[in-house]
């Protein structure tokens, strides 16, 4: 099969799991297994992808019942990262969707509970891939060469994230109410289990150290991830990005393999 083949296969397979204004290079190069700047090369620019992907959707059943409650959960990202919690409002997501609230309170009662759906809907899409991602990882025949290509595939889906890297940010540095506060830590315990689980598995297979902790290996990558989040919104230059995620893949592995 041809790479272009591959690009165009996973692109339609994504089309059929989340809204095409949502699919980014990185997500398409992973299913795809090919580098991302494959994609690129292949599609033209993100905006001719996701054209391409809003007429294969336009062809699936369903699309049209699906589309407003993506609409309101899309607006929610870019309204809650621009205003923020307290700011925000159901009203507030209505006019940016082009909805009215009535069509937005159908769909969602209140505020916290929008704001909890959105952060299940980015915690659910990680942990849905970690298991095709990791068992791709332990089953190559470099294992260690692919896991930094995995880790640097993460560290470059921020540069596509548009309103979700504030969102993030956003999570990070504000008070939040103390029911929505429990959601956040209830879901990112849970993330952070599922990537537990699967380090727990190449230390298993003798690929990371077993003299680290699994847990605490994961709230490390999950650390990571948000500091490059930090360098990126400071200086989002791509030539920036690609250096940071090859240093930190390649001093990240260094640390946790199993020394030969």
């Amino acid at each position: 099969m041809s790479v272009r083949d591959k690009v165009f296969m996973a692109a339609e397979r994504l089309a059929k799991l989340k809204p095409y204004d949502q699919i980014t290079f990185a997500e398409v190069a992973e299913a795809a297994d090919v580098h991302w700047t494959a994609v690129r090369r292949h599609f033209g620019s993100k905006d001719r992808m996701r054209e391409w992907l809003k007429v294969i959707q336009s062809n699936e059943p369903g699309v049209a019942e699906k589309d407003t409650r993506s609409r309101i959960v899309r607006s929610a990202e870019i309204v809650f990262s621009t205003y923020g919690y307290e700011r925000s409002s159901l009203d507030k997501v209505a006019e940016h969707a082009g909805l009215s609230k009535g069509a937005v309170y159908w769909h969602f009662s209140s505020k916290h509970e929008l704001f909890v759906h959105v952060l299940e809907k980015v915690y659910d899409e990680q942990i849905r891939a970690l298991p095709v991602q990791m068992e791709h990882v332990l089953a190559s025949e470099d294992p260690v060469h692919t896991f930094m290509q995995w880790l640097e595939t993460q560290f470059l889906c921020l540069a596509e994230a548009d309103g979700r890297a504030k969102l993030l940010m956003y999570f990070l540095v504000s008070e939040l109410d103390a029911e929505v506060k429990r959601s956040v830590q209830q879901l990112h315990a849970k993330f952070l289990d599922t990537v537990a689980v699967h380090i727990y598995e190449m230390q298993q297979k003798r690929l990371v150290s077993d003299e680290v902790d699994a847990r605490a290996l994961a709230a490390m990558l999950d650390s990571l991830l948000k500091g490059v989040l930090i360098e990126w919104l400071l200086d989002p230059s791509p030539e920036s990005l690609a250096t940071l995620t090859r240093t930190i893949s390649t001093i990240w592995w260094r640390g946790a393999a199993v020394k030969k």
